[in-house]
């Protein structure tokens, strides 16, 4: 059975909620790309809308779109089936259906290793309620990555919802992150995780903390 893609991790990011404005790549046509808004967005589908042109434009039913966004650290592609096209002049409105997913981070740095216990709780997104929630203890981390132990059942590809706390600072930390390797060590998973969606609050406080123990390392 093939793997459903789902955009349910990014339900809360600003650049999926309506009225955002993004470039849509055409695949196989002249053109390239589209300016296109967000109208709507579930886990199952997106809706766009577009302005009407003067030249004739091939149906985009059935052919595939990307969408593609950068971030500091990572870049972000959203690959998506045009699966019906609909003219409400002057716009069209098209329905994409998400087929592929891929984050990729800009150059990796060191990870290191955090100088207290800090503990993941976690809730792997489209899960069922029984096996949902769980917890990890962070081994490593950097501003884009982290890798943690964990008792819980996680796969490669699956999206996590973060929420923990550094002991440092009295604040919690919540982030969106993908599975990208799993592997085994003393009967625990070892899964590492690049952030998908952080709010840059949040991230500083990863980064400063990062710099922290890079310069207490060095020093």
């Amino acid at each position: 059975m093939a793997d459903v893609v789902s955009l349910a991790s990014f339900l809360a990011d600003n650049r999926l909620h309506r009225g955002a404005v993004l470039q849509m790549i055409l695949a196989k046509q002249p053109q390239g790309s589209l300016t296109v808004m967000v109208e709507h967005v579930q886990a199952g589908y997106l809706i766009v809308s577009y302005s009407q042109e003067k030249e004739q434009r091939p149906p985009l039913v059935g052919s595939r779109v990307r969408l593609r966004w950068e971030t500091d650290a990572t870049v972000t592609s959203l690959d998506l089936e045009v699966i019906q096209e609909e003219t409400i002049w002057p716009v069209k409105m098209a329905r994409l259906l998400p087929v592929g997913i891929e984050i990729s981070t800009k150059g990796e740095l060191k990870l290191l290793q955090p100088n207290v216990t800090v503990k993941i709780p976690y809730k792997v997104m489209g899960a069922r309620p029984i096996e949902e929630k769980a917890e990890g203890v962070l081994l490593y981390f950097s501003p884009t990555r982290l890798v943690m132990s964990t008792e819980g059942y996680v796969a490669v590809g699956e999206f996590l919802h973060l929420s923990f706390e550094i002991p440092s600072v009295k604040q919690e930390l919540v982030a969106m992150a993908k599975v990208v390797e799993k592997t085994f060590q003393d009967g625990k998973a070892v899964v590492k995780l690049i952030f998908t969606d952080i709010d840059e609050k949040y991230h500083k406080v990863i980064r400063d903390y990062y710099h922290q123990l890079a310069q207490t390392a060095s020093s």
